[in-house]
C-alpha cells in the first residue's frame, strides 16, 4: 500500500509538471499567434498611412514625410521583437542586425508622423473631400486596431513571463530551451477613435 501511495504521489506530481510544460508551450504559441496578428496590423496601418500621403489631398510637405515613414515601416523586414521566439518557424530575424533602425523605433517614427501631419486643420480639409473622408476613416480604423494587437500581444506576453518566473518551470526547466518573449513597446497613441462597430479586427 505505501509503494502504491507513493507511486500514486509521483504520478500526480510528473502529471502536474507535465501539465504546466504545456500550459508554458501554449503561452508561447499564443505570443506567437499574436505577434503575427500585431505584424498585419502593422502593415494595414503603414499601407493606410502610404495612400493617405499618394491621394494628393496632404500638402507636398506633410505627404512627402507620411510616405516616407509609411514605407519605411513597409520596408522593414527585421524581427517585431529580438526575443528570437519562433525564429526557427518563420525564419525572420536573421538580418535584422544590418537595419539601422529597430523595428520598434520604425513605427514609433510613423506614429509621431502621423499625429504631427494628421492634425485637426488637416483633419478638417481630409473630412470635407470624400476621398479624403474615406482614407482618414481607414488609417484612425488601422491605427486603433494597432493599439488593441499590441495590448493583446503584450497581455500574453506577461503570462507568459508570470509562467516562467515559477520555481518549478525554472528549476526543471520546463519552458525547454524556449526564449523568453518579451514585450512589443512602441508609441501608439491616437489622437481620434474610429466609428464605434467599425473597428473588428481582421489579419
Amino acid at each position: 500500500m505505501v509503494v502504491l501511495a507513493v507511486a500514486l504521489v509521483v504520478l500526480a506530481i510528473a502529471w502536474s509538471l507535465y501539465a504546466k510544460a504545456l500550459r508554458v508551450d501554449r503561452l508561447h504559441r499564443q505570443v506567437l499567434g499574436s505577434r503575427a496578428t500585431l505584424e498585419a496590423q502593422l502593415v494595414h496601418r503603414a499601407q493606410a498611412a502610404a495612400d493617405l500621403a499618394a491621394c494628393g489631398l496632404l500638402d507636398p510637405a506633410s505627404a512627402l514625410l507620411l510616405s516616407r515613414a509609411a514605407y519605411d515601416a513597409l520596408d522593414a523586414d527585421g524581427p517585431l521583437v529580438e526575443d528570437g521566439l519562433g525564429v526557427e518557424a518563420t525564419g525572420r530575424g536573421e538580418t535584422g542586425g544590418e537595419q539601422s533602425r529597430s523595428r520598434a523605433r520604425i513605427e514609433s517614427d510613423l506614429s509621431r508622423v502621423i499625429r504631427t501631419v494628421v492634425d485637426p486643420q488637416a483633419r478638417t480639409a481630409l473630412g470635407t473631400d470624400p476621398v479624403g473622408r474615406e482614407l482618414l476613416g481607414r488609417l484612425d480604423k488601422a491605427a486603433y486596431r494597432l493599439m488593441l494587437a499590441r495590448r493583446f500581444h503584450n497581455t500574453h506576453v506577461a503570462e507568459a513571463q508570470r509562467q516562467r518566473r515559477a520555481l518549478d518551470v525554472r528549476a526543471l526547466h520546463l519552458a525547454g530551451h524556449a526564449p523568453l518573449p518579451r514585450t512589443f513597446d512602441i508609441d501608439d497613441a491616437i489622437t481620434a477613435e474610429p466609428d464605434a462597430g467599425s473597428t473588428e479586427m481582421t489579419t
